[in-house]
């Protein structure tokens, strides 16, 4: 297997040189101090667009950064080697890989080629500049490793990643990178080190989805959909053609398919006096939200002149989906709901199914998303 693993990985980085892009790492971590260590290839070290180090780093060597007043403090063991506005790694040789350990962070975290470290809003700003399919990898890897074990699925989700990646590499670029680490953008945890992700992404390398127009669609996906997709309009009040609802049966059974939830009477009360008004401390309104059946998924649930959005009492009582009923029994509400997710979309375990059933990629996302097909990025975007 590891054999396996770096022909692969040598056949990668030949395909995909090219396209470059920028990555804010540890975005959901206040940053005043990291480890960066050397594991593999070799990183010249500039400080101020000056080579300031004049030995390259090698592998088993480590410098550690710090913010001190809109400077970064570099240390390299006792050594003191000064204050900078910015620093960069930059790897000279084959397989250049590094890892960054920070006190916040549970274990430290792995990745390849290049890093930029900044200040930005009174912390260190880290920016890892990478190979877009190294990490559309390390993406697949991230979101959806343990899933699944099918080489097609990572393909799926390899295309979608990619797709969403393309159609977003402006997100962030007045910050000086294309894409954050988080949920706002895509989990990055770094390298990924799984051959049949590896595998998923060299052999749809460059594929994407586009609409009728050959423009790069939002590939949005969710663990479950329950059963019924949801439509775009309903969840972020935009109408997208691709994005409509479903009835998806590939979905029903699968392990994030159900869910239920208790929670205090009173306090599910409180929400909707809290919210719509004293009126709902009256039997005849209570009688309403203590009982309630959503058959099919709905985005606004109409009481009275009331006009209550399924999608903020998910944010409210943080609720796996929006695709719930009510029922009442003494002093608790219990909510049986369906579905993991916005369900705007794709669904992960549905699409898990179809593939298992035979499914090609392009019927998969036919499926999910209305009027598209795939083709190589290269074909309508030029860099």
């Amino acid at each position: 297997m590891r054999y396996i693993v770096l022909f692969i990985l040598s056949v990668f980085s030949i395909a995909v040189y090219g396209l470059n892009i920028k990555i804010k790492l540890l975005s959901e971590y206040q940053l005043n101090k990291v480890d960066v260590n050397i594991i593999s290839g070799m990183y010249s070290v500039l400080c101020d667009n000056m080579k300031v180090v004049t030995v390259d780093l090698s592998a088993g060597t480590s410098v550690t950064l710090t913010y001190f007043e809109d400077k970064i403090r570099m240390e390299r063991g006792l050594e003191l080697v000064g204050y900078f506005s910015e620093i960069e790694f930059i790897g000279t040789k084959y397989n250049n890989v590094f890892s960054l350990k920070t006190e916040n962070l549970p274990r430290e975290r792995i990745y390849e080629e290049n890093l930029q470290a900044s200040t930005s809003s009174s912390e260190l700003l880290l920016v890892n500049t990478i190979g877009l399919e190294k990490y559309i990898a390390g993406v697949v890897q991230s979101e959806v490793f343990g899933s699944s074990d099918d080489v097609e699925f990572f393909k799926i989700q390899a295309v979608a990643s990619r797709t969403y990646c393309l159609a977003n590499l402006n997100r962030h670029l007045s910050q000086g990178y294309n894409l954050c680490d988080g949920v706002h953008c895509h989990a990055y945890k770094g390298k990924c080190t799984q051959a049949d992700i590896l595998r998923a992404t060299y052999e749809t390398f460059s594929d994407v989805v586009v609409d009728t127009s050959n423009k790069l669609i939002s590939t949005a996906y969710h663990s479950n959909s329950g059963g019924m997709t949801e439509s775009a309009a309903n969840v972020w009040q935009k109408d997208i053609p691709y994005l409509q609802s479903v009835k998806d049966t590939f979905s029903i059974g699968a392990r994030n398919y159900q869910w239920e939830k208790v929670i205090p009477k009173k306090q599910w009360i409180a929400y909707f006096v809290n919210t719509y008004g004293s009126k709902y401390t009256q039997p005849e309104y209570q009688e309403k939200i203590l009982n309630f059946e959503q058959e099919q998924r709905i985005a606004k649930w109409i009481i009275e002149t009331d006009t209550i959005l399924t999608k903020d009492i998910r944010t409210n009582f943080k609720l796996r989906s929006s695709y719930f009923s009510v029922q009442t029994r003494a002093e608790n509400v219990y909510l049986n709901g369906k579905g993991y997710g916005h369900g705007v979309g794709l669904s992960q375990e549905g699409a898990i199914r179809m593939v298992k059933q035979g499914y090609s990629a392009s019927e998969i996302f036919r499926f999910y998303y209305h009027d598209v097909k795939i083709i190589k990025y290269t074909d309508v975007i030029n860099f």
